[in-house]
């Protein structure tokens, strides 16, 4: 396999010098582009990075395909070498080294690992992602803390709604596995507009373990509390459509 390799923002500026390497990434959204990092528990792919993206000229394209393919769960994104780090605006606002790739698109996942078996499919080669905004981005650390309670990201656009689980590491012995999760989902009892949405919002499932038994499960409701401008709100999150679930890449070795 390919190696490939946060709501949590580093502070003092950029972060130091990343070496250019291989980052897969699954692709959710139908009008709006959603690319999430396929991360591992080992550098240089330990970040947990979204982000919000366009395929400019190749927008049409994919959004045709999956009109003709409401079947595929997501897409991948197999792009050109180089550090997500780059893709960071500075603490104090600078720019970003960078603010796009390029790389092919594919519906289903460009490696077709066991636990997504369909046959990917090449639906371009040579599209440039103009990354529109950074949702989060995290790099795992040994540092870290695993957090008690089932802790997701609500992202999204327009009527598109999803979650990602939010994973921290440390990737230790003694630590609970680690998943790469992806949802389509709806919260009730939650207004939030778009620009709101920019960065992310931390909902966490009431009374469930952070742990691989206690994820999501489709189409279940559970109650929870979303995290939004400095306070909480008890919401419902209603699951949807199971996109995207992975392990073993965050199993440590």
């Amino acid at each position: 396999m390919d190696e490939h390799s946060g709501h949590m923002h580093h502070a003092g500026g950029h972060p130091e010098p990343e070496a250019p390497s291989f980052h897969g990434m699954a692709v959710v959204g139908d009008d709006t582009p959603f690319l999430s990092h396929l991360p591992m528990a080992h550098e240089p792919h330990n970040t947990q990075l979204i982000l919000e993206g366009s395929f400019g000229s190749f927008q049409r394209a994919y959004r045709n395909d999956r009109k003709a393919h409401p079947e595929a769960r997501f897409y991948t994104f197999a792009p050109e070498m180089f550090a997500l780090s780059d893709l960071y605006p500075g603490e104090a606002g600078e720019p970003p080294a960078r603010t796009s790739f390029t790389g092919s698109l594919f519906r289903n996942h460009f490696e077709q690992p066991e636990a997504h078996p369909e046959t990917p499919v090449e639906i371009a080669s040579d599209v440039v992602v103009d990354v529109v905004d950074v949702v989060t981005h995290h790099k795992f650390t040994a540092a870290d803390q695993q957090r008690e309670e089932l802790t997701y990201l609500l992202f999204g656009k327009g009527p598109e709604r999803f979650l990602a689980h939010l994973i921290t590491g440390p990737f230790q012995p003694a630590s609970h596995q680690e998943f790469d999760h992806l949802m389509t989902a709806d919260v009730q009892g939650l207004d939030v507009s778009d620009d709101q949405l920019r960065h992310g919002i931390e909902v966490t499932v009431t009374g469930r373990p952070d742990e691989l038994g206690g994820k999501l499960r489709e189409r279940e409701r559970a109650a929870a509390v979303a995290a939004v401008s400095g306070g909480h709100v008890t919401v419902e999150v209603e699951a949807g459509t199971e996109l995207y679930f992975e392990t073993g890449d965050l199993t440590p070795h």
